[in-house]
């Protein structure tokens, strides 16, 4: 069966002083480990030597908390030359970012490896702010593993030491489980535990393992038992040790002094309780501990409470809580609440967290002269179990005269004369023990004083009258008031639980009614309010939750009494952490209640909010806006009434230009930035495309030109190459030329080169205007006879584009010819083109097809001008060039008519009638 193996150090490239790698050695919670020296050459090795051969079934390594290294490797070896290590792999360590530094990781790998030597390579470590030399830090290593030449022992000389090893039953048949690895092997175990008592529990534990095999189950559970109980008083041990060591580095000697002596009383006290039970003999120590004073009596004795400083240090975070299945591991100088897991670890790789202080402890070695006073042994209050908060262990109630329920024990410095003044009514209640302890410069005495009241007030009868339970209640409330103003994170804790009390159990249980409740939280509440806007990060983020989950309270919440006082204006000046942290809590009550009537209204917080919007601190302002927005997505436009127009002038402004637009984000409109934006990319675009047809219309015209060119050597005489003319258009229109000489049957020279120059070869349309440049601009837009090419933009006779489209187009590749109708279909069409048969068949030896109208016409240049020109029925529907050629025409013809007219009857002869 697996068991710790110990082990020596004999090889480390570097350590640094005061942190010699011979710590390893030892586990346990003060150790404070091995550092690798300030700006070192990575990587660090460790060279470690097993105090015996075995079989390795376990490896952990616990790493500090910001002194990371970024990667661990292992190697085993049979002896400590460097050719007889194997290299067994790997971990990385996180960076620790996400804890803020405040954490420690615990890895445990699980190998399968024979040796006698261990070797650890250390690489680089993990840059932060707090690792100022670069180093790399382990707290801890352990190695567990079956001996292969240690023969089991017999049960009578089994050593529980901390150190050693814990050897186990010979008989696995009876638990049946060989790789069972103790949870008292694992490192957390060690380095949580007070040593002296964690070797009790690994002599009980065998005593237990003993007493299964002879089936003796009664002493078995008696074992049990009492280990669970010795792994709580251990911890409480491993913490006031932890205390002293804190108290000898400050040089706070009285401190040390307090806590020395409150462990040896906490330790008498344990063994006191062992020895009733006989539990020392079976644990195997003498009845005459060392530890206790001689002649004292072996009584029975009830555990003392810690004091304050035990259960919630005012300097030290609480620990996280554990991951499932391993067991947390105490950090150096930081007290943590686990309860160790019974069960082995069963995963491959596992990494475990526990907090550790590391700004907070900075600030601490400032503050311990003023906070950390000595300390006397507390004896234990008498709470019930369903109504305690504060006690981690109970204990048997005392009798009803017992000064425990009315005052700690011990002595606290007499009251001023002032504070009695200041006090008396609650003196009459309380009396003046308890009130003093309330006032002590003590702060264990004062958080002890709020746990009496705790007590008083969960005992109160029932019968007790109103005007007493009142008198009560008032007194109490005096008192959390001003504990609520500790600087203590303890002490305002406590008033924190007694407050919660009061509201939800002792009102509502006595029948108080409001009345009460509003005097409880008028007293209270400006003061919690007040605690939000502390330097210490905790205590203000206490006072923000309790204030929120106070405002749900059943007795409170009706009355809104929260919503009321949150939502009061305060001053543009107000200091920066106060007003930021009422922002928030406004905040916090919007998303929890929404708009709620008569407090939280549109317009009660907004009147609130904007003064924040000109707090000199940005957070504020930053706040204050995600306060807009949210009563924005509840309320709706009428939030906007309180805010400046929204207009150029308020834009200016980056905070307001910030709301206005993710106000436009919220009814999904785009705002103006993004309106300005799409403006500023639909103009660039159009230019593009302005740009881009002025280069497409210049290569077309350059295109045209060229065919004109062609045509004119073709068709013209030679005298007039030059010039644009098709032969059978320009025979037509000469036939009804005005200019043509018909008294001698020819036409004139100068009249053919004016007839030709001013004429559209293509639909045979004359105009003034059709000079070079206005012949390309004819045929790029008005010519009927002619089309764009929707896919090369090239302009095209329409009567060969199907032609085009399958030879001349840049897209020529994507066309296939339909066999029926001969069009050019697109080939991802033209299967299902083909297969519907609705096109008109092509008569190729007869017809034309129109590519347009998908009709069949007469063959000849005619026919394709009356098509594609005409007026008629038959002509092509469509066109869109057609009907705006023919209104064209139509209005010169007009022109020229009205412009014929005109002339005539001005130059008409005049006719003489004779008498």
């Amino acid at each position: 069966m697996p068991k710790k193996i110990g082990y020596t150090i004999v090889g480390v490239t570097g350590e640094a002083e005061g942190y010699s790698a011979k710590n390893l050695e030892h586990h346990g919670p003060t150790v404070p480990g091995w550092q690798t020296p300030r700006f070192c050459v990575y990587p660090q090795e460790i060279i470690l030597h097993l105090h015996e051969p075995c079989h390795l079934k376990k490896l952990q390594i616990l790493s500090h908390q910001y002194m990371i290294g970024s990667k661990v490797e292992f190697f085993v070896g049979s002896s400590g030359s460097p050719e007889s290590f194997t290299r067994l792999g790997y971990i990385y360590l996180s960076n620790n970012e996400k804890t803020g530094f405040k954490s420690r990781e615990l890895k445990s790998v699980h190998i399968d490896a024979e040796g006698q030597y261990l070797r650890l390579v250390v690489h680089k470590n993990h840059l932060n702010k707090y690792n100022l030399y670069n180093q790399v830090g382990i707290m801890a290593f352990n190695a567990i593993g079956d001996g292969m030449r240690t023969r089991r022992q017999p049960l009578h000389q089994l050593d529980g030491g901390p150190n050693n090893g814990t050897n186990y039953l010979n008989d696995t048949a009876a638990f049946n489980k060989p790789d069972y690895i103790s949870p008292m092997d694992d490192l957390a175990f060690d380095m949580y535990q007070d040593p002296e008592v964690a070797g009790i529990i690994r002599r009980l534990d065998i005593k237990k393992k003993k007493a299964v095999i002879e089936e003796n189950f009664d002493v078995a559970k008696r074992m049990k038992q009492a280990i669970a109980d010795l792994q709580k008083v251990g911890e409480k041990l491993a913490r006031y040790e932890l205390d002293k060591r804190r108290a000898i580095e400050h040089e706070d000697y009285d401190l040390a002094k307090s806590k020395k002596a409150q462990m040896d009383e906490y330790r008498l006290k344990v063994y006191q309780q062992l020895q009733k039970h006989n539990l020392l003999e079976d644990a195997g120590l003498a009845t005459n501990s060392p530890r206790r004073e001689k002649g004292s009596p072996l009584k029975v004795a009830e555990e003392p409470q810690p004091s304050p400083r035990e259960i919630a240090p005012a300097e030290e975070p609480l620990a996280e809580p554990p991951v499932q299945g391993v067991t947390p591991v105490i950090p150096q100088f930081v007290e943590h609440e686990y309860t160790p897991s019974p069960h082995p670890v069963a995963d491959v790789t596992e990494s475990v967290s526990y907090h550790e202080s590391v700004e907070e402890e900075a600030s601490m070695q400032h503050e311990h002269s003023i906070v950390n006073y000595d300390e006397k042994v507390i004896p234990a209050l008498a709470k019930h179990k369903d109504r305690d908060p504060f006690s981690e262990e109970v204990a048997s109630p005392p009798p009803v005269d017992s000064p425990e329920q009315t005052a700690p024990a011990g002595e606290p410095e007499a009251m001023s004369e002032r504070n009695i003044r200041e006090a008396r009514s609650v003196i009459d209640v309380f009396d003046m023990p308890l009130v003093s302890g309330a006032y002590s410069k003590m702060w264990s005495y004062r958080e002890d004083s709020l746990l009496a009241v705790y007590k008083l007030l969960s005992n109160v009868p029932a019968a007790t009258s109103k005007d007493e339970l009142k008198t009560t209640l008032r007194a109490a409330v005096f008192l959390i008031k001003r504990a609520i103003k500790d600087k203590v994170h303890a002490v305002f804790n406590a008033s924190l639980k007694l407050l919660e009390y009061i509201l939800v159990h002792f009102i509502p249980e006595h029948k108080l009614g409001k009345i009460e409740t509003t005097y409880t939280v008028a007293q209270t509440l400006p003061n919690l309010i007040q605690k939000t806007g502390e330097t210490a990060l905790r205590s203000r983020s206490s006072a923000l939750d309790f204030i929120d989950s106070m405002s749900a309270f059943k007795t409170v919440h009706p009355l809104q009494l929260v919503q009321q006082q949150a939502i009061q204006p305060y001053k543009r000046d107000l200091a920066m952490r106060l007003a930021l942290s009422r922002v928030e809590l406004v905040k916090r009550l919007l998303d929890r209640y929404g708009i709620q009537p008569p407090a939280l209204t549109v317009d009660t917080v907004m009147k609130f909010v904007n003064p924040a919007l000109e707090h000199a601190s940005g957070s504020v302002r930053e706040e204050a806006t995600k306060v807009i927005l949210q009563l924005y997505r509840i309320g709706g436009a009428p939030v906007k009434a309180y805010l400046p127009t929204d207009d150029n002038f308020a834009r200016k402004n980056p905070l307001y230009r910030h709301i206005f637009d993710e106000m436009d984000h919220i009814d999904g409109k785009p705002t103006q930035s993004e309106l300005k934006a799409q403006m500023q990319a639909k103009t660039a675009a159009d230019e593009q495309a302005k740009r881009q047809q002025i280069a497409e219309l210049q290569a077309q015209v350059e295109q045209l030109r060229a065919v004109n060119a062609k045509t004119n050597e073709t068709q013209s005489p030679p005298t007039k190459q030059g010039k644009k003319t098709k032969k059978n258009t320009v025979r037509k229109d000469l036939e009804a030329d005005p200019v043509i000489d018909q008294k001698q049957g020819n036409v004139s020279a100068d009249a053919d080169d004016t007839f030709l120059e001013n004429m559209c070869i293509f639909c045979s349309e004359k105009d003034d205007s059709f000079t070079e440049e206005g012949l390309d601009l004819h045929y790029w837009k008005h010519c009927p006879m002619l089309k764009r090419c929707e896919h090369c933009k090239q302009v095209v006779e329409i009567a060969g584009y199907s032609e085009h489209l399958l030879t001349e187009c840049d897209s020529k590749d994507n066309f296939g010819k339909c066999p029926r109708c001969t069009e050019a279909i697109l080939k991802v069409d033209l299967q299902k083109h083909i297969a519907d048969k609705k096109c008109t068949a092509a008569k190729p030896t007869t017809q034309d097809h129109c590519p347009l109208c998908h009709r069949n016409i007469t063959q000849g240049e005619e026919s394709w001008k009356n098509h594609l020109m005409g007026s008629k029925r038959d002509a092509c529907q469509s066109n869109p060039r057609r009907l705006p050629s023919i209104n064209r025409l139509r209005g010169k013809e007009e022109s020229e008519k009205n412009a014929a007219a005109g002339k005539g009857k001005k130059l008409g002869p005049v006719k003489h009638v004779r008498k």
